[in-house]
């Protein structure tokens, strides 16, 4: 799966959004503390620091390699016996058979004291989490491993701790597999008000299947769907809502080296379908689906060539990228569009009022210089400008720092009435990230 860059953005005219690609400061970290997720800082994580170093005897801590939560230590009551327990994984280079383990510590008094290890599988862990998917109250530990190699298969893991002892109530192979949603909530693809577990599984011109599970005194299939298995790959599975109020997945797929397309999968009158949209999402470009509106809904995107670059060559154009989504029936939404650096070093997102009134000034290079204008009167939105790092301090004024590399500097300036525009509505789109996250 491609890893996910999650973007910053604020809404406005031509407003910036800089890529975090660390992941909000953690994606690097190696201390277990900092990556404790919220609930710990607030529950001696010192102590349970402490604990851990003594317990690994010189074993190295593992985080998942799931863009979405890197975090390596996760705490909940697995039992609901009102005392907090800790779940980390770690890595035993030496041991030949098993190389990823599993700790679990209980919170007793103040003090955390080790309970048990377990075994995971594989040699890289995946991805790991906590959430109800034997729908029995309780927290189950759902983790996934692979052996580290491109297109080999992945196992899922599901652990139940009952009675002082940890269970394997359920293993899997898998490609992708999907337990919560982008906003990290159980998955309910049959809207029964039960927590479900879909697994993609895919060799190429072997198979491409779309399987959902629930828990019923163990873990049965209650839908599933054969995809075609000539693609080249999946890249990305989006999970959440597809539409208002109908939940499922967006799998993007390869169809060729440059070419994707987006798969809508959903459950209707308990059976898994996928709508016939794939004519509506296919473009020239590897792109993730994701809710990059921030409504709730996810959106796949697709290409849009600026006016006046009909005849230019492919590799010359500074493409957009407009998002949409379903509409529920047969058709799309138009919801969102982007200029995406082809560096990945910034976005800019274009107001929806706006679509198809902005261009991007023929003289332009994406490479060192962008002029966005109006369509209908070629009057300037924004510029944007590559600077190396021996320039910048010498620049004109008027020009405000975007994004800064070892090697340069990308420079935005605005219209007077683009600052405006951006100043009546900054507190607004502030508000507004921050109560997504």
């Amino acid at each position: 799966m491609l890893t996910r860059l999650r973007a910053l953005g604020f809404a406005g005219l031509l407003l910036v959004a800089v890529f975090l690609l660390a992941g909000c400061g953690i994606g690097n970290e190696t201390d277990p503390v900092s990556l404790m997720r919220e609930p710990m800082m607030s529950d001696g994580n010192q102590k349970l620091h402490s604990v851990i170093t003594s317990q690994l005897a010189g074993n190295q801590i593992v985080s998942p390699r799931d863009p979405e939560d890197t975090s390596s230590i996760r705490v909940g009551d697995l039992n609901n016996d009102g005392i907090q327990e800790a779940v980390l994984f770690y890595e035993t280079p030496e041991d030949e058979n098993v190389r990823i383990h599993g700790m679990l510590l209980e919170n007793q008094g103040g003090t955390w004291v080790k309970k048990l290890t377990f075994n995971g599988a594989g040699l890289v862990l995946e991805s790991f989490k906590l959430v109800d998917v034997t729908n029995d109250g309780t927290l189950d530990i759902v983790a996934g491993f692979s052996r580290g190699e491109e297109d080999s298969e992945n196992t899922l893991i599901v652990y139940s701790y009952t009675g002082g002892t940890l269970e394997v109530v359920w293993q899997m192979p898998y490609s992708h597999f999907v337990v919560d949603d982008s906003r990290q909530k159980p998955m309910d693809m049959n809207g029964d008000k039960l927590t479900d577990i879909t697994i993609i599984s895919f060799l190429r011109n072997e198979y491409f299947t779309v399987t959902t599970y629930q828990y019923n005194n163990g873990f049965r299939e209650i839908g599933r769907l054969d995809m075609e298995s000539q693609i080249s790959g999946v890249y990305n599975v989006a999970a959440g809502q597809v539409a208002e109020n109908t939940t499922g997945l967006i799998i993007d797929t390869m169809i060729t080296q440059s070419a994707s397309v987006s798969n809508i999968i959903i459950m209707k009158g308990g059976r898994m379908q996928r709508l016939d949209l794939v004519d509506h999402t296919y473009r020239d470009a590897v792109i993730l689906s994701e809710d990059v509106d921030n409504d709730g809904i996810l959106e796949f995107g697709l290409l849009e060539r600026p006016a006046g670059w009909e005849n230019a060559d492919p590799t010359e154009v500074p493409f957009f990228v407009s998002f949409y989504q379903w509409d529920g029936e047969q058709g799309t939404i138009f919801k969102l569009q982007q200029y995406r650096d082809n560096q990945n070093l910034f976005i800019l997102n274009i107001p929806k009022d706006l679509h198809g009134k902005v261009t991007i000034n023929r003289n332009s290079d994406k490479k060192r210089y962008l002029r966005f204008v109006r369509i209908e009167n070629d009057e300037v939105l924004a510029e944007i400008k590559f600077f190396p790092l021996s320039q910048w301090d010498n620049v004109s004024s008027g020009w405000e720092e975007l994004v800064r590399t070892s090697g340069q500097v990308v420079g935005i300036k605005e219209s007077g009435a683009f600052k405006r525009k951006m100043g009546n509505m900054l507190n607004t789109a502030v508000e507004r990230e921050e109560s997504s996250e």
